[in-house]
């Protein structure tokens, strides 16, 4: 499972770095990124994960604050909050150390 979110915030965070490098391919990205971001929201609720368990993000204020996965799936579908908390980089971040816990 862990694997797979990583994958897929690699995945969204390419697309997005070259996101203004494509023109022609702009729909077709920005379709792609809300998929893509979809697709992780359902990775997040459905990989037997604890949905109560938190993930500490940092703002673009530098205020830390903290949300549970289930809240963090729910704003994966909202572009605002995944640019105001950079979630897929928190998201990254707790998949990385949840993948490093288990081996």
């Amino acid at each position: 499972m862990y694997n797979d979110i990583l994958t897929m915030c690699w995945s969204i965070r390419e697309v997005n770095k070259n996101l203004g490098d494509r023109d022609t391919m702009t729909d077709y990205s920005v379709g792609y990124l809300k998929k893509a971001c979809s697709d992780l929201s359902v990775m997040l609720t459905s990989g037997g994960a604890d949905l109560e368990e938190e993930i500490e993000v940092v703002d673009r204020t530098g205020e830390t604050k903290r949300f549970t996965l289930r809240e963090v799936a729910e704003m994966l579908s909202d572009a605002k909050k995944i640019i105001e908390f950079n979630l897929i980089d928190h998201v990254d971040q707790w998949a990385r150390n949840r993948s490093e816990d288990t081996s």
